[in-house]
């Protein structure tokens, strides 16, 4: 019976506090045949010892010390060096089910598919995650049907982690971003692409921290919301792909740019661009039954203008 080697890929940066938590999830998972990745991306803390030191206990665990270049450079490197058949990532500061590998790496084997999906669960910093005991149920989608799922943010959302790819998927070149926030958005699209068949469960096996001093919870400075407008451009640098789906783009694109214009102050210089994202695609995004509710009711107070919109959605917060 083959038992392929799986690549885990882990960016660490500043995360002393809960680094332990997810290399242990790592180290008790059902599914023995691991090569796990460490990637001190220039930690200012203790990350390279605690890195170093679970090396020294498992001779599974590699550890890449390297000067600070962000998360895309940080899975980069690894995906370079990177010995497994299929890789996945998993964020430095969540955690992961002990069933995590072995279930992405069967719903995929079994389906015949380059990429497999679990689902996520948010836990507050503090807490244990609490997953929903569920039948387990596999669904599986040609790439370009998963790739419209994701953009109208249903079965499947962007992150890096929480899917398991086949190795080949990168041999074309695909990396992240190097320097860029949101960098998930303009990379996994690209990656199912390269799918004839995605197989999504519904099972929750990737446990999520929400905790203070996270990248996605800091201020968005104009620096971030340059960087969400630049990776909304780079989606649309792919039209041999978006075109088939450009509903679901369109939606995608304005689900971004609303959430980028909640989180500005109202003196942004490029607020306009932002905008114009929004009230090129609202019209089409209102009356799309795919749309997620939300998004399409950004949309629809879009008309109202910038200031009520941020009222509105201030005050409904």
């Amino acid at each position: 019976m083959n038992i392929p080697l799986i690549s885990l890929i882990v960016p660490c940066y500043n995360v002393e506090n809960y680094l332990s938590h997810c290399i242990d999830s790592l180290l008790s998972q059902s599914y023995k045949n691991l090569e796990i990745i460490l990637v001190d991306d220039g930690s200012p803390d203790r990350c390279g010892d605690i890195c170093d030191e679970y090396a020294s206990k498992d001779a599974r665990i590699k550890v890449i010390h390297k000067s600070n270049g962000g998360l895309s450079d940080a899975r980069n490197v690894a995906i370079d060096i990177a010995s497994g058949e299929w890789i996945t990532f998993v964020d430095s500061d969540d955690m992961v089910a002990p069933n995590y590998i072995e279930r992405l790496v069967t719903i995929a084997n079994d389906n015949g598919c380059k990429c497999s999906v679990v689902q996520p669960v948010s836990f507050i910093d503090g807490s244990m995650p609490a997953a929903k005991i569920v039948n387990p149920k596999v669904e599986v989608l040609n790439g370009m049907d998963a790739i419209a799922a994701m953009f109208y943010q249903t079965k499947l959302d962007t992150s890096a982690w929480n899917k398991l790819y086949h190795r080949s998927l990168f041999d074309s070149g695909i990396r992240y971003p190097k320097g860029y926030l949101f960098e998930d958005n303009p990379t996994t699209f690209r990656l199912l692409a390269e799918c004839d068949k995605v197989a999504i469960s519904n099972e929750q096996l990737y446990y999520y921290r929400v905790r203070e001093g996270s990248i996605e919870r800091q201020d968005f400075t104009p620096n971030k919301l340059d960087q969400g407008l630049e990776v909304i451009h780079m989606m649309e640098t792919h039209p041999e792909i978006t075109d088939k789906i450009k509903s679901a783009l369109r939606c995608k694109k304005a689900s971004l740019a609303l959430h980028f214009i909640m989180k500005m102050p109202l003196d942004y210089e490029k607020r306009q661009e932002l905008w114009k994202y929004v009230t090129e695609n609202r019209w089409s995004v209102i009356w799309d039954g795919k749309a997620r509710l939300k998004t399409r009711v950004g949309c629809l107070i879009s008309y109202l203008g910038i200031r009520v919109m941020k009222r509105i959605f201030a005050i409904t917060k």
